[in-house]
């Protein structure tokens, strides 16, 4: 993945993102701006943002506002960091956020219609070796 430096308000960024593969945020407008570095990486399926580790709480907090209660709340993953989720149902789109142990990411991906997915499935699996 290439990722480019972000400029201005990530949370700005990050809303427009979500918006244009259709998310149903809850709310848009008082949302609290998150400044500082970010970059991110943006392909046909969706984009990835990357932030500094110690800017999760600000992302955390800008997801609740903007999106609600998380599908899955953030929790401790198997490599130190922290991962949740809101799932498509609730949201209308697929958002995963969290941290490792160098910096915090979210990524957004639009839904995919069935065909699609299948039709990757047999590359994903050769890839993953299954």
């Amino acid at each position: 993945m290439r990722f480019t430096k972000g400029a201005g308000d990530m949370g700005q960024f990050l809303m427009q993102q979500t918006l244009k593969r259709g998310a149903r945020p809850v709310a848009t407008d008082g949302l609290p701006v998150i400044a500082g570095e970010w970059s991110y990486s943006e392909d046909q399926y969706g984009v990835v943002v990357h932030m500094p580790r110690d800017r999760f709480t600000e992302v955390e907090s800008f997801l609740i506002k903007a999106f609600g209660t998380p599908a899955q709340e953030a929790t401790e993953s198997t490599d130190g960091g922290k991962l949740g989720w809101y799932s498509p149902k609730t949201i209308g789109i697929a958002l995963q956020y969290g941290y490792d142990a160098n910096q915090t990411q979210v990524i957004v991906l639009q839904p995919q219609p069935a065909e699609e997915i299948i039709k990757r499935l047999p590359d994903a699996l050769r890839r993953s070796g299954t």
